[in-house]
C-alpha cells in the first residue's frame, strides 16, 4: 500500500503530465501505443571510443501504466509531433553501465526513460587528437 507522499508524489507526476505532457507514439517492433509524456533534461552526451560522437540526450517521463509495452527496452522509439515536424528518439543506455530507464518516484508510477535524438541534426563527430613519438599533436 502506497504511503501517503508516494500518493502525493504520484498525483503531482500526473498532473505534470496533465500540465506539461505531450501525445507520444511508441513504438516496439510492430506493436504503437500512445500514451502523453513530459519531455525532459536535454543535453549533449559522449559516447564512442575512436572518435567522440556527441548526440543529443533526452530523458522522457512517462506513466508506467500508460507503458504497455512493458518496462523500456534499448531499441524502442519515442516519436513527437511539433508543429508539422515529427522528432524520434530512440530508447538507449548512453553511458557503459547504466539502465536505459529508472524510476522518477519511490512508488514507481512513472518511468524516465533515456533516449537519444535521431537524425543527422542529432550527432556531432570529432576525430580524437594523436601525438607523435615527441610529444607534437598530430591532427586529422
Amino acid at each position: 500500500m502506497p504511503s501517503p507522499m508516494e500518493r502525493a508524489l504520484s498525483t503531482g507526476l500526473s498532473l505534470a503530465r496533465i500540465a506539461a505532457g505531450s501525445p507520444v507514439t511508441i513504438t516496439r517492433g510492430a506493436s504503437t501505443i500512445t500514451a502523453t509524456a513530459v519531455q525532459g533534461q536535454s543535453q549533449k552526451v559522449t559516447i564512442g571510443e575512436d572518435t567522440e560522437t556527441t548526440v543529443d540526450a533526452v530523458d522522457w517521463l512517462i506513466s508506467a501504466a500508460a507503458y504497455t509495452h512493458g518496462t523500456p527496452a534499448i531499441g524502442d522509439i519515442i516519436a513527437r509531433k511539433v508543429n508539422s515536424t515529427t522528432y524520434t528518439y530512440t530508447v538507449e543506455a548512453l553511458l557503459v553501465g547504466q539502465s536505459c530507464w529508472d524510476w522518477s518516484d519511490t512508488g514507481k508510477t512513472q518511468y524516465r526513460i533515456h533516449t537519444r535524438k535521431d537524425g543527422a541534426s542529432a550527432f556531432d563527430f570529432v576525430v580524437l587528437n594523436e601525438f607523435d613519438l615527441q610529444g607534437n599533436e598530430v591532427r586529422y
